[in-house]
């Protein structure tokens, strides 16, 4: 089997599996109702109680659920551009972009939600993107050869953006750094034992972003490669923060004045600028 096969095979895969798991997040319901438990810090939590996110907090449920939302387009973008994948160079990289947020949706998943009966699809989908992403980074850092009009161009401004956009994660640091000083649980924990997105944004997004900034100040090929890779995960983000303050306003979650300035509309607007700058750059690609 090609190469473009295989990749074209385990991307009908995933789109497959995507489509799948966030219908059943989405749509699934047992009838259940809302019941308290006490975790293991013993403070009491509400867990959703019904479908498949009935074991996990009303608030896990509402990001889980808007973010669902989400995916559910990005999948079938997802499968678009597998059907148009030897369209040139600007399609594979678009389908690199998007199979990274559907990687990070992955992981939250695999990670981040409370084990149920489809755990097996999220081990599936896992790992199907994850060597998938590896197969395609690969083949475009070896395959795809940048425009000589694109070669050397200074991308400086797209260059700081991804930069500021990396270290704009560190706004998670306000959940951690009191957890350090005063030993006490972190007040969002509930039911869990960690924050995969934490881990995700601050052990692997920041670094990426920040060194996809680097290479581009330097002007090096590398670099202009990752800008898509790392610019429509953004934008994926800024979608899914508005679909989860929607079902979370729906839920009858409230967030502090000081929350949905700080996380909500900032993740917005990053998404936002994340889609003029690869538009823009995307322009330069065939």
């Amino acid at each position: 089997m090609s190469r473009i096969k295989a990749i074209k095979s385990l991307s009908l895969i995933i789109t497959i599996l995507t489509l799948i798991v966030s219908s059943i997040g989405l749509f699934y319901t047992t009838g259940g109702q809302p019941f308290v438990v006490q975790n293991i810090y013993g403070d009491s939590v509400t867990l959703y109680g019904d479908g498949i996110y009935a074991y996990n907090s009303i608030l896990k449920v509402g990001t889980s659920k808007g973010t669902d939302i989400v995916m559910i387009l990005v999948a079938l973008l997802f499968g678009v551009t597998t059907f148009l994948f030897n369209k040139g160079s600007r399609v594979k990289l678009i389908h690199t972009g998007l199979l990274a947020g559907l990687l990070y949706y992955s992981t939250c998943l695999a990670f981040g939600v409370t084990y149920n009966r489809i755990f097996i699809l999220y081990l599936l989908l896992f790992s199907a993107t994850l060597f998938l992403f590896i197969i395609e980074l690969k083949y475009i850092f070896a395959e795809i050869k940048l425009p000589e009009k694109l070669a050397g161009r200074s991308l400086k401004g797209t260059g700081i953006f991804l930069i500021v956009a990396g270290c704009s994660v560190l706004v998670w640091l306000m959940f951690i750094i009191p957890t350090i000083i005063t030993g006490a649980p972190m007040e969002i924990i509930e039911i869990y034992t960690t924050e995969p997105t934490f881990v995700i944004d601050l052990g692997v997004i920041l670094p990426s972003a920040v060194y996809c900034g680097i290479l581009l100040l330097n002007r090096n090929s590398y670099g202009y490669r990752l800008v898509p890779v790392i610019l429509i995960p953004l934008t994926i983000v800024g979608l899914c923060v508005i679909g989860q303050t929607i079902m979370q306003t729906q839920l009858g979650i409230e967030l502090p004045l000081g929350q949905l300035i700080g996380l909500v509309v900032s993740f917005v607007i990053l998404g936002i600028i994340s889609v003029v700058l690869n538009v823009k750059f995307l322009k330069h690609i065939v």
